[in-house]
This record gives C-alpha cells, sequence and structure tokens, in this order.
C-alpha cells in the first residue's frame, strides 16, 4: 500500500541528486544510507510491523517458516527420497536459510518503490534508500533465523566450530548481491509490472538449481557444470560448509563470488540512479 509522507519523519531535508549527477556507486549508497538512517529506520520498523499486523505469533513466524520447510523436506528427502546426508535436517537449513532471506529480499525489494508511491512522488530524498530498507528488514529476519540454526546444530550433535568466523563474510557478501539485484529489480517493476510475477518464476527455478535440499555431488556430471556455475551455488555450499562440514569454505567459492557480489552491487546502484530519474513520473 502508498505510504503518505506523514506517516515517515526525517530529521534533515532530503534532496534528490541532480540529473547530470554520476552514476550511483557503492561509496555513494552507503553515504546515503549513512545521512538517511532515521528515514532508513523508519522503513524498515514500518515493514517489520505492518507485517505481521494482525497476527499472533508475529515475528516468529520468521522461525516457524523454515522449520515447517525443514520438516516437509527432511520427509520427503529422508524417508521417501531417502537422500543420505546426515544429519538431514542441519544440512537442509544450512541452505534453505540464507535462500529463504535472499528470496524474501528480492521480492519486497521488486515493489519496494511502487508500494511507496506515495512519498516518491511527494518527497525529495535518495530514492535508493527504499530497496535498501528491504534488504534491511529482511536481514533482522536472517538474525533470527541464524540463531535458530545455531541452537538446533548443537541439538543435532553437529555443534559449533571455528569455521563460524566466515560467517559474517558470507552475510556480508549475500547483502550486496541481494542489494544489486534487488534495485535492478526495483527500478524494473517501476517501467515494467510484469517484473514480479516474472520474479516468482525465477526464484522457483533458482531454488531447485542450487544445491539446497541436495548436495552438488548427487547431480549427474554431465549437468554439473551448469549448476556449478550458478553464484548461488557458491554462496549456499560456502553456507553448508561453515554449517554442516564445519571446515573452511572453498576458496574458489569465496573469491567467485566475492568478484560477482561486487560486479552486481555496483551495475545495479548505477543503473537504478539512472533509471530513478523518472520514478516519480511511472508510479
Amino acid at each position: 500500500m502508498p505510504t503518505e509522507p506523514a506517516e515517515i519523519s526525517t530529521s534533515r531535508q532530503p534532496v534528490r541528486p541532480r540529473v547530470g549527477s554520476a552514476p550511483l556507486p557503492l561509496t555513494r549508497g552507503i553515504d546515503h544510507t549513512v545521512a538517511y538512517w532515521e528515514l532508513l529506520s523508519n522503513l524498515v520498523s514500518r515493514d517489520l510491523k505492518t507485517r505481521y499486523r494482525g497476527s499472533v505469533l508475529g515475528v516468529f513466524w520468521s522461525l516457524l517458516n523454515p522449520l515447517l520447510l525443514m520438516l516437509v523436506y527432511t520427509v520427503v528427502f529422508s524417508v521417501i527420497v531417502r537422500v543420505n546426508i546426515q544429519p538431514y535436517p542441519i544440512f537442509l537449513l544450512s541452505g534453505l536459510v540464507p535462500w529463504n532471506i535472499f528470496a524474501q529480499t528480492l521480492t519486497i525489494a521488486t515493489t519496494s518503490v511502487t508500494d511507496n508511491a506515495g512519498i516518491v512522488r511527494k518527497v525529495y530524498f535518495p530514492l535508493v534508500i527504499l530497496p535498501l530498507s528491504a534488504v534491511a528488514s529482511t536481514g533482522v529476519h536472517m538474525l533470527i533465523s541464524l540463531g535458530l540454526l545455531a541452537v538446533l546444530a548443537i541439538a543435532f550433535h553437529v555443534g559449533i566450530g571455528l569455521s563460524l568466523v566466515f560467517l559474517p563474510l558470507l552475510v556480508v557478501l549475500q547483502i550486496l548481491f541481494s542489494t544489486g539485484i534487488g534495485c535492478l529489480l526495483a527500478a524494473g517493476q517501476v517501467y515494467f509490472r510484469d517484473v514480479q510475477y516474472f520474479l516468482s518464476v525465477l526464484i522457483t527455478v533458482w531454488f531447485f538449481g542450487t544445491p539446497i535440499v541436495y548436495s552438488l555431488d548427487l547431480v549427474p556430471q554431465r549437468l554439473r557444470p551448469f549448476f556449478e556455475a550458478n553464484p548461488m551455488s557458491w554462496l549456499i555450499s560456502s553456507y553448508q560448509d561453515i554449517w554442516f562440514y564445519r571446515r573452511m569454505p572453498s576458496l574458489l567459492h569465496l573469491m567467485a563470488f566475492t568478484v560477482v557480489a561486487a560486479l552486481v552491487v555496483l551495475v545495479g546502484l548505477s543503473a537504478y540512479d539512472r533509471l530513478s530519474r523518472g520514478f516519480a513520473e511511472e508510479v
């Protein structure tokens, strides 16, 4: 739903970037995040409140969703299909938790501009704040879900190893990657309203093309190059390494995903900056 300007306050007068300004690089995105922190916080707070408004369990749904999916997939792939990975729930959650956050981030970011058409038309501020607020709000849920994963890892006697020191790096890389794609989708949605429907199909196909419910070594050798070329396979495999296998992630996967995440966020922010100059007229 569009939100009127009165619902969001900021302590400083926003200024829309000049039409002739350079493409928005990562440093400018960071500067805007710091300068408009109050506005970003208000948007994130509003999203967290409205998402579970009227719900009895509220934010605990962020814990129940991965748990329910874990139960379903565990029954299917441990009892019916019989994937020989033990304990399967931890293997599954180590990939499912970051994937769910990634999918939620893209879904919310895609409509972040069109859902806030009211303030886009009436208030001048760095419009990049809108997709960034989607990334930040889902980041809160990620922290909660990772806490749940840590508890379950101990409960299933997998434990927590020193490899967990790589977790902050993976989270940062995922945030950068999600921000870049989210900005591209948000800008595209303003001009082509079919983007959100295309995304729902893409996420489903992308999910099954990523080793989350199965391990990469179960993929037939002739098809493996296609799966290994998937950047999310590198990220999810790294999460599985530190949570399930309790080992350092593949250096090749880390380096490759770092390069891809950096390129995606730079391209996404730059394209968003150019396209955002017409948002007020399009929404």
